[in-house]
């Protein structure tokens, strides 16, 4: 195995393609994300319109694989809703191969992990298990295992491009056109004791997961291998847990790339039922989010909060005073005129009352 398989290099130099550019029958309409095989492209047929995803591979070194697994397929041999088959491939100006796939709704895997919590992640690595034993039960199995061909749905469910599922039957392996043949980015996770370019046996697909599960949950390879920086939060993610929980959890990647096949799990269901068990066991533990999550640190005391008052009560607000009027002259005399007449009438009624009585008097 060459230097290239000593890491998943998320970061290689291809000349840009730019929206508008047409491949062959395909015309590019935007970026949906990088990998480490290539980019992701939303892309539309230019007969009939269909819309399609493609993917641009960085290195013309992969067109070999590429096309002899095209090649190599039947079409749409098994159905499932979380798989989908090769439409179309071809190769760049340059020499670097494409392939076309089926619109499924989600996104690349590469792009949702810095979010995923590890739970979520090995969650993904059950689900990849139970699709490939699916596959194994229609006569298919896996050739390579390529970090670039695994999207999420909508769902939040593991879906797989079966670029690299062919059968098992000598009459599909009979040319031996798939001998020696890997992806660049499928090395770092193949078997070292696999045939290279050849379906492999059910220890050499648990050391593939198992690779695979290494990268999500602690972003290094079992050969320990720097992190790459697309998954850098899944490290912190399995520092903050329970030591006895990340025992369990190392114990089970390190069985699954075991040097010896003897020592790993004897098959991909065998795998799944120990990540499942681990999952159970472990409650809530690895559920949030990875921005969320850093490593533990001693909680902080809690802040008592002040008891609360009742809020100031709001003035009423009152009309403006009315200025004083001016006082009027005549109110400075102290007796008006007309209760000086009143009394003198009173007075001259009084008087004719005596008189009269003196005279009625004998």
């Amino acid at each position: 195995m060459d230097d290239s398989s000593a890491a998943i290099d998320f970061d290689p130099t291809s000349p840009a393609l730019v929206a508008g550019e047409r491949l062959g029958l395909w015309r590019l309409l935007q970026v949906l994300g990088d990998s480490p095989s290539g980019v992701w492209w939303r892309a539309q047929h230019l007969r009939s319109g269909h819309a399609a995803h493609l993917l641009a591979y960085h290195r013309a070194a992969d067109a070999g694989a590429v096309l002899l697994r095209m090649a190599q397929s039947e079409g749409q041999p098994w159905t499932h809703p979380d798989v989908a088959w090769p439409l179309d491939s071809g190769l760049l100006p340059d020499g670097r191969p494409y392939v076309v796939m089926p619109a499924l709704d989600g996104e690349p895997l590469t792009r949702v992990l810095p979010e995923a919590s590890l739970r979520q992640r090995l969650q993904w690595g059950l689900q990849l298990c139970e699709l490939l034993l699916l596959a194994q039960a229609k006569g298919l199995s896996l050739v390579e295992l390529d970090p670039s061909l695994l999207w999420v749905g909508s769902q939040r469910q593991l879906r797989l491009h079966a670029l690299a599922l062919v059968r098992l039957d000598a009459g599909a392996l009979r040319m031996g056109s798939l001998e020696g043949q890997l992806c660049v980015a499928a090395q770092a996770l193949q078997c070292p004791a696999s045939a290279r370019g050849k379906p492999g046996s059910a220890t050499g697909l648990v050391f593939s997961v198992g690779t695979l599960l290494c990268w999500l949950v602690n972003g290094r390879l079992p050969d320990g291998g720097e992190p790459t920086g697309a998954v850098l939060t899944s490290l912190s993610q399995w520092l903050t847990l329970p030591s006895a929980a990340r025992a369990e959890l190392d114990a089970l990647l390190h069985q699954a790339v075991d040097v010896d096949p003897a020592r790993r799990p004897p098959d991909l269901e065998q795998l799944a039922l120990a990540i499942e068990s681990w999952l159970e066991r472990s409650g809530a533990l690895a559920a949030t989010a990875a921005g969320a999550l850093t490593p533990a640190e001693p909680e902080p005391l809690p802040i008592t909060s002040p008891v609360e008052r009742a809020a100031p009560r709001t003035p009423v607000a009152r009309p403006p005073a009315a200025e004083p009027a001016e006082p009027d002259a005549s109110s400075n005399e102290r007796v008006p005129r007309w209760t000086l007449g009143l009394l003198l009438l009173i007075l001259v009624l009084v008087a004719l009352a005596v008189l009269t009585g003196q005279r009625a008097t004998p």
